[in-house]
């Protein structure tokens, strides 16, 4: 993953820009101001991309529609801890922690941390935010997480946005069967994004030659570890790691009714929400 000077990734700050283009709650006081060149840089190279291959979603839209979801699902879980990991720039932790009920963790690597918290340093509002008793920053790595030892106390909510896609089917598994021994003990919820390969818009004839050329004559095979499961096999292995209750979503199906800024704007980004066994009715009754 390309990273800037200060070992940031360049896709974190392009979010970023992403969230502060938006004007969500808190974006500013997070975002860093290098995000915006990012941002309008990597616009301008998706407009040539977008001819090339005309069905891709936006993806700022995709982007957006995807923290918004993930923000419904949040408010609606009942959950009083949140534990967002990979957390970049997410202005998440600071609009929910506003409510002194509800504690939130931000678990990043060490440099990430370390920007952020100087992001929030170096204004009032962030200052104000990082003093919050219920509003934590920590260094961690997903790889090496004990949810049920560390988070077991009360009911939590598990937020890995953006993540799951850097990880294989071998990595992803004991990440999996970690957080649902923390569901299933706490009634949590568990929350992620990924677009199996089977429902990514197809590319054009000139996107393959591209595509092929990039992968097998300049060897440019990117970071994203993806493999051919669907989205039902990819809800099969959440159960098998223990979630007894796998649901999905479509941001292009769920948009307005869940009222996604922008939702006239097609995207389709989809958002796995996981539970402990329950009555699969009365889960999905809470989402309508």
């Amino acid at each position: 993953m390309d990273t800037n000077k200060n070992n940031v990734a360049v896709s974190a700050l392009y979010t970023a820009g992403t969230w502060q283009w938006a004007r969500l709650p808190n974006a500013d006081v997070v975002t860093p101001s290098d995000s915006e060149k990012i941002f309008r840089f990597v616009n301008r190279y998706l407009v040539w991309y977008r001819r090339l291959n005309p069905q891709t979603f936006s993806l700022r839209h995709q982007l957006l529609h995807r923290h918004a979801a993930i923000d419904y699902l949040l408010t609606h879980s009942g959950c009083t801890r949140t534990v967002e990991v990979a957390c970049g720039f997410s202005p998440r932790g600071a609009s929910f922690s506003a409510n002194p009920a509800q504690e939130y963790i931000e678990i990043d690597l060490p440099d990430m941390i370390a920007f952020k918290r100087r992001q929030l340093e170096g204004s009032a509002e962030g200052q104000a935010i990082l003093a919050r008793e219920n509003y934590t920053l920590c260094v961690g790595n997903i790889l090496t997480l004990d949810f049920a030892k560390d988070f077991a106390d009360r009911r939590t909510a598990v937020i890995t946005e953006g993540l799951m896609m850097y990880f294989s089917r071998e990595q992803q598994q004991p990440i999996w069967r970690s957080i649902a021994q923390l569901v299933t003990a706490t009634d949590g919820l568990y929350v992620f994004d990924y677009i199996p390969l089977s429902e990514e818009p197809p590319r054009s004839w000139l996107g393959r030659l591209c595509h092929y050329f990039r992968v097998h004559v300049l060897r440019i095979k990117g970071d994203f570890a993806y493999d051919q499961r669907d989205r039902a096999a990819i809800a099969d292995d959440l159960r098998s790691c223990g979630f007894g209750h796998v649901e999905s979503f479509s941001t292009r199906e769920i948009a307005k009714a869940w009222q996604l800024p922008e939702s006239d704007v097609p995207s389709h980004t989809i958002i796995y929400c996981c539970r402990k066994a329950t009555n699969p009715a009365a889960v999905s009754k809470e989402w309508v």
